[in-house]
């Protein structure tokens, strides 16, 4: 079995263009490599494409316009892939489904993956007909942070890890390896335990929102805290992760918080609905709005 080497210079698919995808989208694009964007909403893929754009400037827009190629059909965006990597919402049998299709479309040397922050990646790996081939990955934003953790499941070939390593770093991110298959990777698991105890705070009525990302910003430094980098993750998302842990555990202690789920009824979902903890009025602007001098 031939295991291809990571080639800066052959396109990559982002499947799925929502939050992260448009962001794993532009950080490919704006590094040189070709890059396909697919989404199975037209309306969606305008709006990310607009956003994409609007990130870069310059020299950098001038290669990302050169290289990013937005996709009507998924086997437009397939043809000739070294990669095709999902960025759909944290549903199981969504993701299952997808790849499933994916897998039988896509040429049979090529690899795939599955931007997932709590999903283990054994079940997408056998879904998609190439285990060997199949890695999970769960993106920071590649604008500011540049972590990525990097999890194969027990059949993914190490050429596959050293695949997905080396395209981490040719679009400037920084890889983390977890050893061995772990629901919520590694690093994850420590954000997903600030952030549960920080939603459960709040829902309990100890503390608000903004004085606790005070005192993150304070004691760490860092331009946000714990609820305004939710609201940046989107808080659709935020509540699917909370779901598959509860799910997984069945601990009323790992239920998602009433105030979480009514949030997200209410279509208060973070920077991407222009409201969530914070407001968003200007959708430029990504800091949660008391650091622009609000209360």
């Amino acid at each position: 079995m031939v295991f291809p080497a990571f080639d800066p210079a052959r396109p990559i698919a982002i499947i799925g263009c929502g939050v992260m995808g448009a962001k794993v989208a532009w950080a490919c694009a704006r590094a040189g490599i070709p890059t396909r964007a697919f989404d199975t909403s037209a309306a969606q893929l305008d709006k990310s494409l607009a956003l994409i754009r609007s990130w870069s400037e310059g020299e950098e827009r001038a290669v990302l316009e050169r290289c990013l190629t937005a996709t009507a059909t998924l086997e437009e965006a397939l043809a000739g892939a070294q990669l095709a990597f999902e960025n759909v919402p944290e549903d199981l049998d969504l993701k299952l489904r997808l790849h499933a299709d994916v897998g039988r479309r896509l040429e049979g040397g090529a690899y795939m993956g599955s931007n997932t922050s709590s999903l283990l990646c054994s079940p997408l790996a056998e879904a998609s007909g190439r285990p060997a081939r199949f890695f999970n990955m769960n993106f920071t934003d590649p604008r500011a942070q540049g972590l990525v953790e990097i999890m194969g499941g027990p059949e993914t070939a190490p050429e596959a890890i050293a695949f997905a390593r080396a395209w981490a770093g040719a679009i400037g991110m920084v890889p983390i390896l977890t050893r061995r298959e772990n629901m919520g990777y590694s690093f994850n698991r420590l954000w997903r335990a600030i952030k549960k105890e920080v939603l459960h705070q709040v829902d309990r009525g100890y503390g608000d929102p903004e004085d606790i990302d005070r005192a993150w910003m304070l004691t760490f430094g860092t331009p946000y805290g714990p609820f305004g980098l939710m609201d940046q993750v989107g808080l659709r998302t935020v509540l699917k992760i909370e779901e598959q842990y509860f799910a997984a555990s069945g601990d009323e202690s790992d239920r998602p918080p009433a105030m979480l789920v009514a949030m997200v009824e209410r279509g208060e979902l973070g920077f991407v609905s222009g409201k969530g903890f914070y407001d968003y009025p200007d959708p430029a602007y990504e800091r949660p709005g008391w650091l622009k001098g609000g209360s």
